[in-house]
Order: structure tokens, then sequence, then C-alpha cells
């Protein structure tokens, strides 16, 4: 059974992307003990790395899987629809680039920086060993 949650914008935003980035929830759907939340950015453009010049001329767009912290017992996963843009200055070597959400995951990181976060607190802690109560986290975020 797949149930489709209402997507109250200010809840989500408070609950997942609190200070985080400014992204757009578009669904959230609750299957299978796992809670998906599809968002996308909400910035009209983004600035080159390189040369900083401003584009608002989106040449693709891609999708990201990140895993983050369970929610209410629940796996958690956000479905991030990334948009690569243009750089149009002549003297930039980077053609294209992409928009950064770097507070809410490493680039090429498969986990959101908060889930990250706690298993190398968990880490630290046990020293290497696992824990019985983050095993269940460790082995579900380590499956991806």
């Amino acid at each position: 059974m797949v149930l489709i949650m209402q997507t109250d914008a200010p809840f989500w935003d408070s609950l997942v992307f609190d200070g985080i980035d400014d992204v757009d929830v578009e669904v959230v759907t609750a299957a299978f003990g796992t809670v998906e939340v599809v968002a996308k950015g909400r910035a009209a453009g983004a600035a080159c790395p390189d040369c900083g010049r401003f584009s608002d001329r989106v040449h693709d767009r891609y999708q990201r899987r990140l895993k983050d912290l369970p929610l209410a017992d629940q796996g958690f996963v956000i479905r991030l629809t990334v948009r690569r843009f243009i750089c149009g200055s002549a003297d930039c070597s980077r053609r294209t680039f992409a928009e950064s959400f770097s507070r809410l995951a490493a680039p090429y990181s498969r986990f959101t920086t908060r889930l990250n976060h706690a298993l190398e607190q968990v880490g630290l802690a046990l020293a290497g060993r696992a824990g019985p109560g983050w095993l269940p986290i460790w082995a579900s975020a380590r499956d991806g």
C-alpha cells in the first residue's frame, strides 16, 4: 500500500529542510516502511563555481537519491531533482555546472550531512563497534 501524504510545505520545510537549503517539496509518499520526499531547488538559477557568473539557462536535470535520518521508525529518503546550468561566459572553461545543495549533502554523496554526521558520531563513540540501536540505521544506509 502506498500512502501519498499532504505536501504542506511549511511542515516539511521545518521538519526536513530547516536551515538547510531552499527547496520545494513536491510529493511525499510512504510505502513499505520508507517515507520518500520528492523535492527540487527553489532558486531561479546559480552562480558558476569557476567564474562566478549567474546563469538561469537550464541544460539538464537529474535525480539524486539521498538517505536521511529515520523518521518515526521509518526509513527516510529524499529524491532531489538537481538542475545543470549552462555557463554563459565565453572565457570560462566550465560549460555546465550543477546547482549546489551543499548544506543538504556533499557532492556525489548518497547520504545527507545529518545522517553522515550521526554515523560518524556513533562510530567515534563506539570506537568502530556496532551499537545495537544504530545497527538498523547503519545497515539501511550501507545497503543504499
